[in-house]
């Protein structure tokens, strides 16, 4: 798998290419980069057969943390509108925040918010 499989990874590669001097998108691209880089690449849309469960399951998992990953990144850099707390949080924090809430949780915190770098983006 890599960043162009998964429209909200591209985004993120797209804002880190462009932030390439800033440590912690930096930090975070090499995370997800290997984090996805095992995981088999998606079929497309024209491919036909079956898919090994383990592959899909393996790609789901894989975009799960990976969005958790970037969450944690975006709150550490300023990237979340409307900021979630009164504070910028240090990029560790973050890690620790947005990968021990369970599922309901995240989807609860980040209903709320957008990620700067996700909007107006095309892919």
């Amino acid at each position: 798998m890599n960043f162009r499989d998964v429209p909200n990874l591209l985004k993120f590669e797209h804002h880190a290419r462009a932030h390439s001097d800033n440590e912690i998108v930096m930090d975070c691209y090499k995370r997800i980069r290997d984090l996805i880089a095992p995981v088999p690449k998606p079929p497309s849309a024209l491919e036909s057969g079956l898919v090994p469960m383990d592959s899909l399951k393996a790609g789901c998992e894989a975009v799960e943390k990976s969005t958790r990953l970037l969450w944690a990144c975006a709150a550490a850099t300023d990237q979340i509108s409307p900021r979630p707390w009164n504070y910028l949080p240090d990029y560790q924090s973050s890690l620790e925040y947005f990968l021990g809430l369970n599922d309901l949780e995240l989807m609860a915190v980040t209903k709320q918010h957008r990620i700067r770098w996700e909007e107006g983006v095309e892919v």
